[in-house]
């Protein structure tokens, strides 16, 4: 299958360099091309794309400014001249950032991590089952984790912690890539930590109870939670 992406960028040349690598790639397919953040939204709300070529310093309207607008972010890859907005990028958890001018080769490796994302959703989807574990890859090694089994899964910058109660698993993947891939009794508490709500042990103001760690609930996530936790019937 094709993968459909979506160049937004207020550079034409940049605009048209992205899409030639773009047509150079087999499984991607150009759904778009914006100049601005205002227009991307526009385009996003009718047309969902699978990757999201992002420019961050565009007028009126940042790139993170789109993301931070999107209910159901596509997995999104920042293309800027700018280093010092690497750190904000992570937290936004894009899949990678590219810097300008970007290479042909750098340019595949970044769709040749979102496309390895994206092909283990679409397995999982198309298989009609619901498997009770899941795999992840750590340095070397595929790691295999039942999904009743993980607590907590946090992020740090590019990299997930996994969290059970026997060990401590670290992989290259975005939390916004691995939370597309959760069953329903995860929810994210905090740009920075998603949970298992089985494992709740205590909710203690803003703060969640997971056997001996605490974990923030931040107030972007707060009501989620708490709806999810009353949806469970609290007595």
């Amino acid at each position: 299958m094709n993968y459909q992406i979506l160049i937004v960028d207020d550079e034409p040349p940049a605009r048209k360099l992205l899409s030639d690598y773009v047509s150079k790639v087999d499984k991607l397919e150009l759904a778009g091309v914006c100049s601005n953040g205002e227009e991307a939204l526009a385009f996003l709300k009718k047309n969902p794309v699978d990757i999201l070529l992002l420019d961050i310093r565009m007028p009126l309207m940042t790139g993170m400014d789109v993301l931070n607008e999107l209910e159901d972010k596509p997995l999104t890859i920042f293309v800027t001249a700018y280093e010092e907005y690497a750190v904000k990028g992570y937290e936004l958890d894009v899949i990678d950032y590219l810097m300008k001018p970007v290479s042909f080769e750098r340019f595949k490796k970044a769709i040749d991590k979102a496309v390895e994302y994206l092909s283990v959703q679409v397995v999982a989807g198309e298989t009609g089952e619901k498997p009770d574990y899941f795999f992840i890859k750590t340095d070397t090694r595929i790691v295999k984790f039942l999904f009743a089994e993980v607590q907590a899964i946090e992020a740090q910058r590019e990299y997930i912690k996994i969290i059970t109660p026997t060990r401590k698993v670290m992989s290259l993947v975005s939390l916004t890539s691995i939370a597309n891939a959760l069953p329903g009794e995860f929810v994210r508490i905090h740009r920075s930590f998603i949970i298992n709500m089985r494992h709740i042990d205590e909710v203690q103001s803003n703060e969640v109870l997971i056997g001996k760690e605490l974990f923030p609930i931040s107030r972007n996530y707060r009501d989620e939670f708490f709806k999810k936790l009353g949806d469970r019937k609290l007595l």
